[in-house]
């Protein structure tokens, strides 16, 4: 869910209020959870457009029609497999501000203490002296992860290694398609669901047999089939009060990538 929200929010940043598209896209934010009920022609009088306009704007998504947009949605909200929509565990219990504090601070103090003892730093080596070869490297990720690529984009340029990244999936897709077997993919999905909501990335990237190198904590084999290397990140156990797993972590891992790449190869 958090990724469709995220579609929907990069028309909304990279539009002007007049034009459709911002229109469609705002139309369906202020009403995320009865459009998986919703018709077309509904859709489209909300937005004052007709039903060919939405149809344009859900495959503009990366979707083929309203159909599969507003099937999309409908299993997000109703399983577990993406809880974007769930109020943090710790707002079910009444507590004040210093309780609230304390809390975030053991939780993000856990969670990098166990992503220390976790990481395979000899991999990681490995891992920076591919980049260190590789003259063509593209980085993919949306949501926080997005953050995360542009961080460490704007980190190794300024070293002078370019790392490109696409904001937009459509834009991802065409630049995992752009590859060749000397380029080096880095895909970053610390719960792993990447493959699940953009499987046309993924395939991408296998087709044009460049390296890949994967950050998640998931441990599917889809990764490991497809992943010349894998970082993982300590497995979440969900006890989070406040706090998404892994975030924090992520941030870690990423600068922690950079440092030891100037490090080794003395940029400072």
């Amino acid at each position: 869910m958090g990724d469709l929200i995220y579609r929907l929010l990069l028309f909304l940043n990279d539009s002007r209020e007049e034009t459709l598209n911002y229109t469609i896209a705002l139309t369906m934010i202020r009403n995320i959870r009865d459009i998986p009920n919703m018709t077309i022609n509904k859709l489209a009088d909300m937005c004052y457009t007709s039903p060919a306009a939405i149809s344009r704007f859900c495959r503009k998504l990366g979707y083929s029609s309203l159909s599969e947009f507003k099937k999309a949605l409908s299993i997000s909200i109703n399983t577990n497999f993406d809880n974007s929509f769930s109020k943090p565990r710790g707002f079910k219990t009444k507590r004040n501000r210093e309780e609230i504090l304390e809390l975030m601070h053991d939780e993000i103090c856990n969670e990098l203490t166990l992503t220390k003892n976790s990481l395979d730093l000899k991999l990681i080596d490995r891992v920076i002296d591919l980049i260190y070869r590789s003259d063509h490297i593209c980085i993919f990720g949306t949501l926080f992860s997005q953050l995360m690529c542009q961080q460490l984009q704007t980190n190794f340029a300024r070293v002078g290694k370019l790392i490109n990244i696409a904001t937009d999936i459509q834009a991802q897709e065409k630049l995992a398609s752009s590859l060749t077997p000397n380029s080096l993919a880095i895909l970053i999905s610390p719960t792993g669901r990447f493959i699940a909501y953009h499987e046309r990335v993924w395939n991408n990237l296998l087709a044009t047999d460049c390296k890949i190198v994967t950050i998640t904590e998931n441990r599917e084999n889809k990764y490991k089939e497809g992943s010349d290397y894998i970082i993982y990140l300590a497995q979440s156990e969900y006890n989070n009060q406040y706090l998404p797993e892994n975030q924090h972590a992520l941030m870690m891992l990423v600068e922690y990538l950079f440092i030891r790449y100037a490090d080794l190869y003395s940029h400072y």
